[in-house]
């Protein structure tokens, strides 16, 4: 059946000279992956996706999602079933939940043609920030004389028991209304839902609570098991991949930093991979050297030559000059060990988490959220370490021996994760049932 869906993104990846990285953006990752699948469960499907002006951009999209073209395209620079629509987007996490270029959306979506019927209308609307859900209702009821389907993704949740922003930016009375005023709300995870719940019953009446429960699912952000698992062009990497054979080699265990790093002052280190590299790491050291760490560092806050320096004789390794491409993200999760994730106050822990336990890595978490739903499905549940962090140091280390003197134990609890990991997160197996719940199918 012939559809029509939107998909505006939200983004929150972008380097000092305020260009967004998509590769590096965990945002722009779970909306391509799941148009993927969504491209290849209905073959009538057409999904535009909204992006920053071009020129704002790092990398373009056809560029890091080269594969959809390939496999979806008519032969043409852009496939029949795909399109990306650009306008200026401020690059400020913040400022772009409150910012909305009314003018140039409206132009981009071709709302006043679609009102006069010369242009097709959408069918869905599937908004990944709760905060612009207001402004693409009015946009579509005032330019363009009608009202899709709209649903809302909750990636996070900025509650005020436990804010991600200053209170006077707060969202979260905004993802209230776009929680009540959505067609269906899809939350990040399970975890996340329920916080958002138990906080909403502080703030609004029982029936008000209820009318969004009766409206919502979780949709796990997770990843795509098709592109996390394809080969990677080695075009774009800027590292010898020898050097992980030769760590291995000398009987070092890899140790990956996935996710930004922040702290001392410079940035938010909400990630706690600060902690990590500028704390646990010196702990680490005092107890054992058999190990080297990559850090991902997607941000850059912190340069990879100023961890270099800092962090250097604590084990990490600098590979790369800034962020890693996609390409190299995902040889250095192949390679690697362990992967560290350490969010404690957002529930669902990062997209991150879930990649690297596909691609062969065990995790170092924490007992908390979503870690501990899926350790805990995974038998793997006495390797976290404590929410508060307090035996970090000491779970680092049992992982670390687990995985050089037991590894066909390792290998057990990796194949348990991943399988687990598959079955709720990746968009393979979520995507077709979300599919249904907005009639795209």
């Amino acid at each position: 059946m012939k559809k029509r869906l939107l998909a505006p993104t939200q983004l929150s990846n972008y380097d000092t000279s305020g260009k967004f990285i998509l590769e590096c953006d965990s945002g722009y990752q779970m909306v391509m992956g799941r148009v993927r699948e969504m491209l290849k469960r209905n073959p009538e499907l057409h999904v535009d996706v909204m992006l920053p002006d071009e020129a704002q951009l790092h990398t373009q999209a056809e560029d890091v999602n080269l594969d959809m073209f390939n496999e979806f395209g008519d032969g043409n620079a852009c496939p029949a079933r795909l399109s990306f629509l650009h306008s200026k987007i401020i690059p400020n996490a913040i400022a772009t939940r409150f910012d909305f270029d009314w003018t140039s959306v409206a132009s981009q979506l071709n709302l006043g043609m679609q009102k006069i019927n010369q242009a097709p209308k959408y069918d869905a609307v599937y908004v990944n920030d709760p905060m612009q859900l207001r402004n693409l209702k009015a946009a579509f009821q005032v330019v363009g004389g009608y009202q899709p389907k709209f649903y809302v993704h909750s990636h996070f949740i900025d509650n005020p028991s436990c804010p991600k922003f200053p209170k006077e930016t707060s969202m979260w009375l905004g993802q209230c209304e776009a929680a009540i005023r959505a067609d269906f709300n899809f939350w990040q995870c399970e975890s996340s839902m329920n916080v958002f719940f138990d906080e909403m019953r502080e703030f609004f009446a029982p029936d008000v609570v209820q009318y969004v429960k009766d409206k919502s699912g979780p949709w796990d952000d997770g990843y795509s098991r098709t592109e996390i698992t394809l080969t990677p062009d080695e075009k774009n990497v800027r590292f010898d991949v020898n050097r992980f054979i030769e760590w291995k080699k000398e009987g070092k265990t890899i140790i990956f930093v996935p996710n930004r790093i922040g702290g001392r002052g410079v940035s938010s280190d909400y990630t706690n991979c600060g902690k990590f590299m500028f704390e646990v790491l010196p702990e680490l050291r005092k107890r054992r050297q058999d190990y080297v760490v990559i850090a991902g560092n997607p941000s850059q806050k912190f340069k990879n030559s100023d961890l270099e320096q800092e962090c250097g004789l604590n084990g990490y390794v600098n590979l790369v000059p800034d962020a890693l491409t996609r390409d190299e993200f995902k040889l250095v999760a192949a390679h690697a060990d362990i992967a560290v994730g350490l969010y404690d106050q957002d529930s669902y822990g990062g997209t991150a988490a879930r990649e690297c336990i596909e691609l062969g890595c065990l995790p170092l978490w924490i007992d908390n959220y979503e870690y501990a739903s899926i350790a805990n499905d995974a038998g793997y549940s006495h390797l976290l370490a404590k929410k508060d962090f307090s035996d970090l140091v000491d779970a680092l280390d049992n992982v670390i021996t687990l995985k050089k003197f037991a590894p066909k134990e390792a290998s057990e609890k990796l194949v348990t994760l991943q399988k687990v990991v598959r079955d709720r997160c990746s968009y393979e197996s979520t995507t077709p049932t979300m599919m249904y719940v907005m009639d795209l199918m």
